[in-house]
């Protein structure tokens, strides 16, 4: 198996053979560490009376007048998330209405699931899609009224610009984009990762290209010196 060097040194473009096997592995990785804690995150998320504390979360920074419309907003909505890895957000909350995962790999994450705890987080109330994000859904065009949650995938995949084309495709006016992303990797890019641009004012532009209103940064996440990153809470033009 190619080791990160090789992507450090540009010996090979971007596989998502590759990009899936490393996510698989990391991903059993981070469910045996968490353990059954992570699971019962999931399944108890039920019990909770309201998503108290997530509107300090990256996106909305502690804002509660902008996360209180948000939820408004969406708990009787349809919401998307893309690139969920094995857990994601949507899972942990059910409030957020209707829910439908995109994951080339939820299938295998499932099954991983079921074969360590006998349970998973991907239950029936969750409608999962096993296939490249930037294959566009046609059921789904038009479709997403609520939110479409992003984050952490845009440099996993081959294609991310045609990933926001199939968000803007699938976002009705009005729906919230919550997106955050590596978009550079400033000590080279290891196996499963990509570098998109240096340039956060460029994937501005290419919201508001693809219609959509940024209303505000998010938070930053990593090391300035090691990644230039991108997190943006963002709603789709009314037409």
């Amino acid at each position: 198996m190619l080791g990160p060097i090789s992507y450090v040194l540009g010996r090979i473009p971007f596989s998502h053979q590759l990009a899936q096997r490393y996510e698989v592995l990391s991903a059993r990785r981070s469910i045996r560490r968490a353990g059954r804690s992570w699971l019962d995150i999931a399944l108890n998320a039920k019990e909770r009376p309201a998503p108290a504390g997530d509107a300090n979360d990256q996106w909305f920074l502690g804002n509660e007048t902008v996360f209180a419309a948000f939820v408004e907003h969406v708990k009787q909505r349809i919401n998307l998330e893309i690139g969920s890895g094995p857990m994601g957000h949507l899972a942990a909350r059910p409030w957020m209405g209707r829910r439908i995962v995109i994951d080339p790999l939820v299938d295998k994450y499932r099954s991983y699931q079921l074969k360590r705890f006998g349970q998973t987080v991907w239950i029936d109330d969750i409608l999962t899609y096993a296939c490249p994000a930037e294959n566009v859904i046609p059921e789904l065009k038009g479709a997403i009224n609520g939110s479409i949650i992003c984050r952490n995938a845009l440099d996993h995949t081959e294609d991310p610009l045609a990933v926001l084309a199939a968000i803007s495709q699938y976002a009705t006016p009005g729906c919230y984009l919550l997106l955050w992303t590596d978009i550079w990797h400033l000590g080279g890019v290891t196996i499963g990762h990509r570098n998109i641009t240096k340039s956060t004012a460029a994937m501005d532009a290419l919201l508001r290209g693809f219609g959509f209103d940024i209303i505000q940064n998010g938070s930053s996440l990593r090391a300035a010196n090691e990644f230039v990153e991108y997190g943006r809470l963002a709603r789709k033009q009314a037409e």
